[in-house]
């Protein structure tokens, strides 16, 4: 009845199964039954247009964006890592 099951709940199934048992399906494995189980009809939709037309046919968003305020943001964010980083690196003798 694995059939009935969505790809995630067979996953599930198979791993949590695989909890139970000594040896254990490799990733690849898993990922090879999931594809062998048959389409869900009710979960494929057709295409109505190109990827490509669609997305020249969209709408441009307004722009709010601020180029200098995400550099300053993004240099903080970098500096912060790079302080979690030593901090971790002494914590564990590392420097």
């Amino acid at each position: 009845m694995a059939h009935a099951l969505s790809p995630e709940a067979y996953a599930v199934t198979l791993l949590d199964n695989a909890l139970l048992k000594e040896t254990f399906p490799t990733p690849e494995q898993v990922v090879a039954k999931i594809k062998a189980l048959p389409p869900e009809p009710q979960s494929i939709h057709p295409a109505t247009a190109l990827v490509a037309q669609v997305l020249k046919d969209m709408p441009p968003e307004p722009s709010d964006f601020d180029l200098e305020q995400w550099r300053h943001e993004w240099e903080a964010s970098e500096e912060e890592l790079k302080r979690i980083t030593r901090e971790d690196d002494i914590a564990e003798g590392r420097g």
